[in-house]
């Protein structure tokens, strides 16, 4: 299978500090020579050194007709790949192999002029990337019907919002003839429908035999569009391998880094008229112990103490899931009048079991509220509470379909039946 991207032994540092001048280039180069190192120097932080090691030995190789998905925290050096790859700039050790035709989508529309019109933007644009004249003529339409700006197209493109301006520079270059496409968080500019047409499009230079490398911190979509995932991290590769499984290690380790860091204490700020306040929360599993993470039909545990005041009846305590992400609310759970004494005074506890947590591996938070009987009067209130993440089983998040990647799972069957045939016609 022939390579469409080789890194061999890549190393990128880049020097800190101000500009330097030409007199600056010479006098370091006369100290590296000395054996010298120019440090930076910081009142908390003590000497620093002078050069920052945005890749650190990268080697990875990418065949023809890949889709490969580049994920990492910021400054991990996801970007700095592309720009290797797309010859924005060159390595300070190492070797980069690239063959065929490459479009970075690093940033969309970059060659476009405000002043100029859509349509003398597309002829613009196509021009950079290598298109002729009569290239550009039989592709026209097409970009325009794709970026759907045919009402916008002789409007010059200040008066296009940044969607429409993402919409049309992400046009041009998907209608360049690319052997290898670079992209890089861009699709999170722009509508549902436009990204959803984009990826399609991505997918369909898959198909087609090109290459597509692609960073995002959706992992859905990572996972929608790619095959395998290189990890990043610090500038070096973390792991490489199949989508599901690499993508499902990552997401387990950002939701246990997230939860180990947090303050398990109720740290949001509190609403509510305070007549009845929690005083500790806890997460526990079905043993009974403290627990922040939990896989998918487990049992979920929530224990909270609370203080009343003063006498007040029958208040209604209610916890609410939420995935973290989409600020969703997966699920609320309310005490009923049989659970909760008629008065409550004083000091108190309070446990509510979620059995059988239908729920997909995510992170999610707990918001808490302590109400009147009516549930028009709060008493206390907490946006976020305890966190917890449902972590994956093994499986790999691309087994599961689009339509599966909501966030809870609900058992379901199919049953495919052959259409009966209609009777014969009588003679």
């Amino acid at each position: 299978m022939s390579l469409a991207i080789q890194l061999e032994h890549v190393t990128k540092r880049y020097r800190t500090g101000r500009a330097r001048t030409v007199v600056d280039l010479i006098a370091s180069s006369v100290d590296g020579l000395r054996g010298r190192n120019q440090d930076v120097h910081s009142a908390t932080r003590g000497k620093i050194s002078s050069v920052i090691k945005a890749l650190n030995d990268v080697s990875f190789e990418v065949p023809e007709g890949a889709g490969l998905g580049i994920i990492g925290r910021n400054g991990a050096g996801k970007t700095t790949l592309l720009k290797l790859i797309s010859r924005v700039t060159w390595p300070t050790a190492g070797k980069v192999r690239v063959a065929g035709h490459v479009v970075s989508l690093i940033e969309l529309g970059a060659g476009f002029h405000p002043e100029l019109t859509g349509r003398d933007n597309v002829y613009l644009g196509a021009g950079l990337f290598g298109l002729t004249r009569k290239e550009i003529d039989r592709r026209f339409d097409e970009i325009v019907h794709f970026a759907d700006v045919e009402r916008l197209i002789d409007t010059p493109m200040k008066r296009y919002s940044s969607g429409l301006y993402a919409r049309l520079g992400f046009a041009v270059a998907i209608h360049s003839r690319p052997d290898i496409v670079l992209v890089d968080e861009v699709l999170s500019v722009g509508d549902a429908a436009f990204r959803r047409r984009a990826l399609e499009a991505l997918r369909q230079l898959i198909t087609d035999g090109k290459t597509v490398l692609f960073i995002s911190h959706d992992m859905w979509n990572v996972r929608r569009l790619c095959s395998q995932i290189l990890w990043m991290e610090e500038g070096a590769v973390r792991a490489h391998g199949p989508a599901g499984e690499v993508a499902e290690r990552y997401m387990n380790e950002v939701n246990l880094q997230a939860l180990t860091n947090q303050d398990t204490a109720l740290q949001s700020h509190r609403g509510g008229t305070g007549e009845v306040r929690f005083d500790h929360i806890e997460i526990v599993n079905q043993t009974g112990a403290p627990a922040t993470t939990f896989a998918a039909n487990d049992t979920l545990i929530v224990r909270g103490t609370y203080t009343a005041a003063k006498a007040v009846a029958r208040p209604v305590f209610q916890i609410a899931i939420v995935d973290v992400d989409t600020g969703v609310i997966v699920t609320t759970a309310n005490s009923a009048r049989a659970d909760v004494p008629d008065m409550v005074s004083g000091p108190g506890a309070i446990e509510m079991r979620f059995g059988q947590l239908p729920l997909r591996p995510r992170q999610y938070v707990l918001r808490l509220s302590i109400t009147d009987a009516h549930q028009l009067g709060s008493y206390d209130e907490i946006v976020a509470g305890p966190r917890f993440a449902i972590t994956g089983t093994g499986g790999g998040v691309d087994s599961l379909a689009d339509e599966q990647d909501g966030l809870v799972s609900v058992p379901f069957e199919v049953e495919h039946r052959p259409k009966p045939q209609a009777p014969s016609p009588k003679p």
